[in-house]
């Protein structure tokens, strides 16, 4: 058993952390591999570091939260992070006898960096968590200037930290072979895709859950329920979630649609006040929402369309597999299409296919939710991911 530091940068809405890797790292823990120790960089308030520090504890994972100030201005408490971060690093790892370090995307890498003679000379092996294309979902999506300093810099970093560690993660076939481009085939050997997989014990069908969760929808059994769970930035496409909606609510108007997201305000005053009655948005707990998936009928999980989506491993559209659901969802998104084209329980839905769209949700209710949760239990479980994780650990 070694002790794995697993390095993370979040926001303070974040909840990866404790819905996703937590999981993962305690799974390689039960199997023996590992110790983990966790140094988490956030904004979070104080209540959520707290619940996050709670759901380590219970599951035997040291915890240590280290605060990014937004004062006084983002980008100047963030390098004071990265600057202070590096000698927190070093100690904890000296302290702790840490013999595996993995920095999470590109700030923690930033950091790691700065080490990398310190690590060679201790003997500390790197498993870099690549997480997709952070640096150009900035620019696909969040404004960056792909010839500012800032993306040269970045991009810098991310560079170094993928030549120089032991194992590289991805979650995509494709974010592979992009990196072996990018960088050289040399580098091939040492990336390893692991799954972005969620517990199926917490994630599982419930028919008296599915009742209750309906009931409280005021929905009866032949309504048919879409669901989405998530954020809703421009990158999820909401308005053309709720076009396909309107579309098929116009064939159907007992349909209901639930959107289940950590936002404070959407915007739905361009629609209609009957669709706008017809669809109900709730901000949940992420241990409530099995209980709203069951209800469903349907999933949604729209992309739009970028350069960094291929290297996406999108984690809603496993949970309404392990659920059972039917999904509608972009092409192009990671490994997606390679898993579920052709399935009949999955419609790749692109601009123009409407139509093609209108006629599969005709036979929505046909579907064996079973049948979909076992086929999704072999690339979306919790069990795929720690055993992607594992073959990742093997020889360091």
């Amino acid at each position: 058993m070694k002790n794995l530091l697993f390095v993370s940068w979040d926001s303070d809405q974040s909840n990866y952390l404790e819905t996703l890797f937590f999981p993962i790292l305690h799974g390689l823990q039960k199997k023996g591999l590992i110790q983990a120790h966790v140094i988490q960089f956030s904004w979070a308030p104080k209540a959520k570091v707290s619940h996050i520090r709670k759901a380590a504890e219970d599951l035997g994972i040291n915890f240590t939260h280290h605060k990014v100030s937004k004062k006084p201005f983002a980008g100047l408490g963030a390098l004071q992070a990265v600057y202070k971060g590096v000698f927190l690093l070093k100690r904890y790892i000296e302290n702790h006898g840490v013999e595996i370090v993995m920095p999470r995307s590109t700030m923690p890498a930033t950091m790691v960096n700065r080490l990398w003679d310190w690590l060679r000379k201790n003997r500390v092996k790197v498993i870099f968590d690549a997480d997709g294309f952070p640096i150009q979902e900035r620019v696909d999506f969040a404004g960056m200037n792909k010839d500012s300093l800032y993306h040269r810099l970045l991009s810098q970093e991310e560079q170094k930290m993928l030549l120089h560690a032991d194992r590289i993660l991805v979650r995509s076939k494709k974010a592979k072979e992009k990196h072996g481009q990018a960088i050289g085939e040399s580098i091939l050997p040492k990336i390893v895709s692991v799954a972005n997989g969620r517990d199926a014990k917490h994630f599982f069908i419930d028919k008296e859950k599915r009742q209750a969760a309906r009931e409280s929808l005021g929905l009866e059994e032949e309504h048919v329920l879409w669901v989405y769970t998530g954020s809703l930035g421009p990158q999820y496409r909401l308005e053309e979630m709720l076009a396909l909606f309107k579309m098929y609510w116009n064939k159907d108007r007992q349909a209901r649609f639930l959107i289940l997201t950590p936002q404070q305000h959407v915007d739905l005053s361009f629609l209609p006040s009957e669709i706008k009655n017809c669809i109900s948005i709730q901000a949940v707990e992420y241990d409530e929402i099995p209980a709203f998936l069951n209800a469903a009928d349907l999933g949604l999980s729209l992309r739009k369309e970028a350069p960094s989506i291929a290297g996406l491993s999108p984690i809603k559209t496993g949970e309404y597999l392990i659920m059972g659901l039917p999904v509608v969802l972009s092409p192009g998104v990671g490994d997606t299409d390679e898993i579920l084209r052709g399935k009949d329980f999955a419609y790749f839905w692109e601009k123009g296919g409407e139509e093609g769209l209108m006629l599969w949700l005709q036979n929505l209710k046909s579907h064996n939710s079973a049948e979909i949760r076992e086929f999704a239990m072999n690339y979306f479980s919790l069990e795929k991911s720690v055993e992607d994780y594992s073959v990742a650990l093997e020889g360091l």
